[in-house]
């Protein structure tokens, strides 16, 4: 057995077990992994009205609360899981946004100041292995890929993220994208990430 799904499942053993100090490492193991999904799949729009960090903290306040249901299956388990329960906290969130600006747009409209509005409040799609991020230096770089992973078609978008942050196998991300095959969605993936780098080269030359 691979020695990182070894230590992983040796971790969730103790965790479930009752070890705080093994479900503290899982968390801080995965934690960046975890915000690198939350940036992206919040998406520009939704990153102006909410922190990211608030979401980071309730999917873990979440994934502690419901951690003794967690089955460990292979090394991409936990990833998912974590991006699952952060969907639902994104989700829940821009829920929230949503009906904030419905209300502020009825008191504006009853108020006789101008027309109710209700602008949607969008969610990018589905934000293991080599991250594309980690094909470049840290700090400004990372931004820079998750800006032009923004400026990838929803297809794109979804196929790196489900493959590269989610760490689907091609499987499963063939299966999630509606691809005929596992080959299907490599391929598809590959021209994906041709797109990503060719739009990170372009935006770095126009920040240098």
């Amino acid at each position: 057995m691979d020695e990182v799904l070894t230590r992983t499942l040796e971790l969730v053993k103790r965790a479930q077990a009752g070890s705080d100090e093994a479900l503290s490492t899982l968390f801080q193991r995965y934690y960046e992994r975890v915000r690198r999904i939350v940036r992206i799949r919040l998406g520009s729009r939704l990153r102006s009205r909410m922190e990211s960090g608030d979401i980071l903290q309730d999917t873990f306040l979440s994934a502690l609360g419901s951690f003794d249901h967690f089955e460990m299956r292979d090394e991409a388990s936990f990833i998912q899981w974590l991006s699952r329960i952060a969907e639902n906290q994104i989700r829940d969130a821009a829920d929230y946004v949503k009906a904030a600006k419905r209300d502020v747009a009825r008191e504006v409209s009853l108020a006789g100041t101008g027309p109710d509005s209700d602008e949607s409040v969008g969610i990018d799609p589905v934000a293991s292995g080599m991250l594309p991020a980690d094909a470049l230096s840290i700090g400004e770089q990372t931004l820079l890929v998750e800006e032009c992973l923004e400026k990838l078609t929803t297809e794109y978008r979804e196929l790196v993220v489900l493959r590269d942050y989610v760490g689907m196998s091609w499987e499963q991300v063939a299966e999630a994208t509606g691809r005929p095959s596992p080959d299907a969605a490599r391929m598809k993936h590959a021209t994906a990430m041709a797109s990503l780098a060719k739009l990170v080269v372009t935006a770095g030359k126009s920040k240098s």
